[in-house]
């Protein structure tokens, strides 16, 4: 592939809001994840759907829940890397929601 995929910050803000309302719609103000560590692929293998992945590690969405209670408590200590971490517990939050 030779373009890179684009996608707006505007674009993945509305989404997540519209994501997240629907959330509140048909779950109320908070979810309950009953599943607490995920395989996790190396961030070098992720995207390389040509190579089957050998080594896995594991995950936990409470360490990322927390991790993002500290940037949300501390905003001006944010990283890019949240996005991961959110994603992480999004994936969960997602799976568990079947509506």
């Amino acid at each position: 592939m030779d373009e890179q995929t684009r996608v707006s910050i505007e674009f993945l803000r509305e989404a997540l809001d519209v994501l997240l309302r629907h959330l509140e719609e048909v779950q109320g103000p908070e979810v309950r994840l009953e599943k607490e560590y995920f395989w996790s692929i190396p961030e070098e293998r992720l995207y390389d759907v040509y190579t089957e992945p050998s080594s896995f590690s594991i995950g936990q969405l409470t360490e990322c829940i927390a991790n993002l209670q500290g940037m949300t408590a501390d905003p001006e200590g944010a990283v890019s890397y949240g996005l991961v971490w959110i994603a992480d517990v999004l994936r969960a939050v997602g799976q568990t929601v079947v509506r």
